[in-house]
């Protein structure tokens, strides 16, 4: 990585951190009401920014104001865990998905099966729900070898 593109992630950085910090205030202000997409955006940013502590901590306060995600935030949230190397964390994600009052769209879980393709009993779970949800939709099984799955 060259020194502009160091740079530029770290200003990146600062900025979600900024943002997260403003949205803390604001939270505390009279005139707040909650609202789902100025989480969403938090959430995304946080995600990729690979802040996924700040991530879990924002998660709960969206839930505990009774908002509720969309398919975009699912989809960046679980892609993020996963990238992380949190797959459970991905898992606890997918849960809140599916008991969401929204449907699930397919985006989100194609995400979670190709990231689960080296965890085959939590891809298995994650397969036989998609296609119970999605029954006319299919799934691509790459040969195990590939993965070095045994």
């Amino acid at each position: 990585m060259d020194m502009i593109a160091v740079l530029t992630e770290l200003e990146r950085q600062e900025q979600v951190s900024l943002a997260l910090m403003m949205f803390k205030v604001m939270q505390k202000q009279d005139w707040y009401k909650p609202d789902a997409y100025l989480y969403k955006d938090l959430i995304i940013a946080l995600a990729r920014a690979k802040k996924m502590d700040e991530v879990l901590q924002l998660w709960e306060s969206m839930r505990e104001e009774n908002l509720f995600p969309d398919s975009q935030t699912y989809t960046e949230v679980i892609r993020g865990f996963l990238n992380h190397g949190s797959p459970a964390d991905a898992m606890n994600i997918y849960e809140d998905m599916k008991n969401s009052p929204d449907p699930p769209e397919e985006l989100p879980f194609r995400i979670l099966l190709k990231g689960l393709l080296p965890h085959p009993l939590l891809r298995n779970k994650v397969k036989q729900d998609f296609e119970e949800i999605f029954p006319d939709s299919s799934i691509y099984d790459p040969p195990q070898e590939i993965f070095g799955a045994r």
